[in-house]
């Protein structure tokens, strides 16, 4: 074969190739919003209700943002509560390979009580995310940031993966 014959089929190989399988692959919906409540134990200690939503940055990485409000309580007086955080995760699986699945996170948090100004924090999270139930999966999450964390959150379930 000539050169020329060379470039021209390997050219035509090119604009013939079709993605393969795991390329066409998109995660649906592509952003997964959710719900939470969550218990903060610290000075002051809260309980709160906020929501939120997520994107995947990559199949292992989402970027996420949330809003949450509620109660709290210092020195024996209660307040209104206000906190919102940006937190990027790691999920360990994210193709939904295992039953749960495992993820980290870490981020930026701000809270705001009664008689007090805005308060940044580190945020960092640990978590574990189950299986869907109909549309939604059920995780449970543990962090630090402004006072220890608990808190379960519902998300909603992605086709294909966590």
């Amino acid at each position: 074969m000539s050169e020329r014959g060379a470039i021209a089929a390997a050219l035509a190989l090119v604009l013939a190739a079709s993605p393969a399988g795991a390329q066409s692959l998109q995660i649906r919906p592509f952003a997964q919003i959710e719900a939470r409540a969550d218990a903060i134990l610290g000075s002051p200690s809260a309980l709160q209700l906020g929501g939120g939503v997520n994107f995947p940055v990559d199949p292992y990485v989402r970027f996420g943002a949330t809003i949450a409000g509620g109660k709290a309580r210092e020195d024996g007086r209660n307040g209104t509560s206000i906190r919102a955080d940006l937190t990027a995760r790691y999920l360990l699986d994210p193709y939904a390979e295992t039953r749960w699945g495992l993820y980290g996170g870490a981020g930026l948090s701000a809270r705001w009580e009664r008689d007090a100004r805005w308060r940044p924090y580190l945020l960092l999270v640990g978590g574990v995310e189950g299986p869907p139930h109909g549309s939604w999966r059920t995780a449970f999450e543990v962090g630090i940031g402004g006072g220890a964390r608990v808190g379960i959150v519902l998300r909603r379930a992605r086709q294909n993966w966590r």
